[in-house]
């Protein structure tokens, strides 16, 4: 198919920026998300947790503490069943709402159990696990990063993948994003630079650094080559933990990198960007945030549960992004809305 062909089929020809008015990719990601209904419901249901909140509405704290279950994991979980009409919010507290109470309290004769236990499967098992022992599944309950470091398969597999997922929100958020004056730019596990990449072909005086771990590098190395930017775009692999990183950067970019970490790993990654950005640098920080309205989208809040499943992340609102953000040493934290569920939040060194 030529270029002028993909076009004509709605698609943009490869390697092209997204156009303003092509359609974002929230039909994909709806799609995708819906792999966690099931599992969600069905585990909820192994657990007993619609019959506790029958008999007993309850915060997810105290839901958690009554049941033996993790907190983090139960929020994530019931906000989920939240947002798919299966769950009430009421005060902070949860209700089963009238469809739930007429299939899914056990001992009734609609009782739809049964039929999810047909549905059990790995993943339903790894919602299940998560929200009893808050440990991520990742990759049938191995850590999803080790696995990566022991196997250059599942690590370039993940590579590609999270390109496919962040190429076409890349390219809107290069379309939109102002970097007059920006030189330097740093992505912090920035996988194969799909950020990195198209910024730099969107702004041809800027030279950007993308730091991850060395099993994306021959992928990283391929994608940065064929777009024509090795002069300007470079990998530097390491631990963004433990690797030094480049100081005087007029940027900093995490691009779906905080929602995979807990408070106190994503602290100490703004931490490590506000020590090597520039005195006038700014803080980039490009993934889904959930607000009150978002909250309600099952896409939004299954990809919140899919997270913990996999990496043992989650989604933050603005309030809580901009909380981590003030501890960390930054303020003016400000989001924009970019493409589909993502936005982009900016913040300057205090």
């Amino acid at each position: 198919m030529t270029a002028s062909a993909a076009t004509a089929h709605g698609g943009p020809p490869p390697g092209a920026d997204t156009d303003a008015a092509a359609p974002d990719d929230r039909l994909l990601m709806d799609t995708f998300m819906a792999q966690y209904r099931l599992p969600a419901v069905a585990a909820a249901d192994r657990l007993g947790l619609f019959a506790a909140l029958d008999e007993s509405p309850a915060g997810a704290g105290e839901l958690a503490a009554s049941r033996g279950l993790d907190r983090h994991a139960t929020s994530v979980l019931l906000e989920f069943l939240a947002a798919l009409g299966y769950l009430s919010v009421l005060g902070g507290r949860y209700h089963p709402t009238p469809s739930t109470r007429a299939f899914l309290l056990p001992g009734t004769a609609p009782y739809w159990g049964p039929m999810l236990g047909l549905g059990w499967d790995e993943r339903c098992a790894a919602v299940r696990a998560l929200v009893t022992t808050g440990s991520p599944q990742g990759y049938r309950g191995k850590g999803i990063w080790e696995t990566h470091e022991r196997s250059p398969r599942h690590g370039e597999r993940f590579a590609r993948a999270m390109h496919a997922h962040s190429a076409a929100p890349a390219a809107a958020l290069a379309a939109r994003l102002d970097l007059a004056g920006c030189g330097t730019l740093l992505e912090v596990g920035g996988g194969v630079g799909t950020f990195a990449t198209a910024l730099a072909r969107r702004n041809p005086h800027l030279r950007a650094t993308v730091l991850d771990l060395p099993v994306v590098e021959r992928e990283a190395h391929r994608l940065i080559a064929g777009a024509g930017l090795a002069d300007r775009v470079r990998l530097r692999a390491g631990d963004m933990f433990a690797e030094p990183w480049p100081g005087g950067q007029d940027r900093v970019l995490f691009a779906d990198v905080l929602s995979d970490w807990d408070d106190e790993r994503c602290g100490a990654l703004l931490e490590r960007a506000r020590a090597c950005l520039s005195a006038d640098g700014r803080l980039l920080v490009h993934q889904v945030v959930p607000d009150d309205a978002a909250r309600l989208s099952p896409t939004v809040a299954g990809y919140s549960l899919a997270l913990a499943v996999m990496t043992g992340g989650r989604l933050r609102t603005l309030p809580e992004l901009a909380g981590l953000l003030a501890k960390a040493g930054f303020d003016d934290c400000a989001a924009t809305p970019v493409y589909g569920h993502y936005a982009l939040i900016t913040a300057r060194p205090a």
